[in-house]
């Protein structure tokens, strides 16, 4: 009964939804969340904390960055859940933004990994112009 609670506490907050929602496709570290989803590192920290206690997250480390990614157990019930609720999510002008962010944040990796630590998409743009 417990894992269902924790389970519905995850999804209970939106900003829980949206990092689900980013890592349903890609595992990011930390750096790369708070940057694509313009949230600060111990914000995203606390909802990170949240959602492993609900075993809907696992990690992996590499160098100095440590990675989340959906538990495979989890992802079959998440992606159920958001499937349902695509069309929602795909309204969200905030969903829609945080795709693009994490497309480009993604796009910026070596070698599939981080290298640059967070806050550094916005940079980027300034050096574009």
């Amino acid at each position: 009964m417990n894992d269902v609670v924790l389970f519905g506490k995850a999804l209970a907050d939106p900003t829980r939804v949206r990092i689900l929602a980013a890592l349903l496709k890609n595992g990011l570290c930390v750096c790369e969340l708070a940057d694509a989803l313009e949230m600060s590192q111990s914000t995203l920290s606390n909802h990170l904390q949240t959602l492993r206690q609900a075993g809907v997250l696992s990690t992996t480390q590499r160098h100095k960055w440590i990675n989340y990614s959906i538990e495979p157990s989890a992802k079959p019930a998440l992606e159920a859940v958001l499937n349902h609720y695509a069309a929602a999510l795909k309204a969200d002008q905030r969903g829609q933004r945080d795709a693009e962010r994490i497309r480009r944040r993604l796009a910026i990796r070596v070698d599939g990994y981080c290298v640059l630590g967070p806050n550094q998409l916005d940079q980027g743009e300034k050096h574009e112009l």
